[in-house]
């Protein structure tokens, strides 16, 4: 469980998101939405640990054991168009060190998403020359295989065609299903139509 009790931020003298209240529940499936420059990609990254909260940080809860929200990283996994990838490491050398650093759920066949992805032929060229759509395939992979309980998604279908939002809306259904899922979305149906909570957030500058 999370909990956001009058969250704020701001950046200098703009309140960017300023007293968010909202409770997202353990395998809880929500959806933020909102218009651009509401705060939904700073919502995002504070959850993640990315960014500090300026007054009153989240409070994450699962299976008893409280974390501080300096370490959400360690309970969270994210997709986003701006998260970084090593643009010198090739796939495989992308998986190997997010097994080693971060892990994947046990369960999950990699090769056969991999494969879905379109990315087996592209496994040991570097990521610097994949393009923007194969790019967000790689960290949607990275992040919904993860053995991490919460799963962040910021714009997750940004630079994707129809097959990989198909693919996208695959790994959802067969990888996610018990985790509490938060996506950020600028009213792309597509991204969030599996979600049963909303969470609507204002422009206040």
């Amino acid at each position: 469980m999370i909990t956001l009790g009058n969250l704020q931020k701001t950046f200098g003298n703009q309140h960017i998101l300023q007293g968010i209240t909202h409770t997202f529940e353990t395998g809880s499936k929500t959806v933020v939405l909102g218009s651009n420059g509401s705060g939904k990609s700073t919502l995002i990254k504070i959850l993640s640990g990315a960014q500090e909260a300026t007054e009153n940080p989240p409070q994450y809860n699962f299976k008893g054991k409280n974390t501080p929200s300096a370490e959400a990283g360690s309970i969270c996994a994210i997709a986003a168009p701006y998260v970084a990838l090593n643009p010198m490491f090739s796939l495989k050398e992308t998986i190997a060190f997010h097994r080693k650093m971060c892990g994947f759920t046990q369960s999950v066949d990699l090769d056969r998403w991999i494969n879905e992805a379109g990315l087996s032929p592209h496994l040991n060229k570097r990521i610097k020359t994949y393009s923007s759509g194969m790019k967000q395939r790689v960290r949607l992979l990275l992040a919904i295989a993860s053995p991490r309980p919460v799963l962040l998604l910021d714009e997750p279908t940004s630079n994707l065609d129809k097959e990989g939002v198909e693919l996208y809306r695959r790994m959802i259904q067969e990888l996610a299903t018990e985790k509490t899922i938060i996506v950020a979305s600028n009213y792309v149906a597509h991204e969030y139509d599996f979600c049963s909570g909303e969470l609507l957030l204002e422009k206040h500058y």
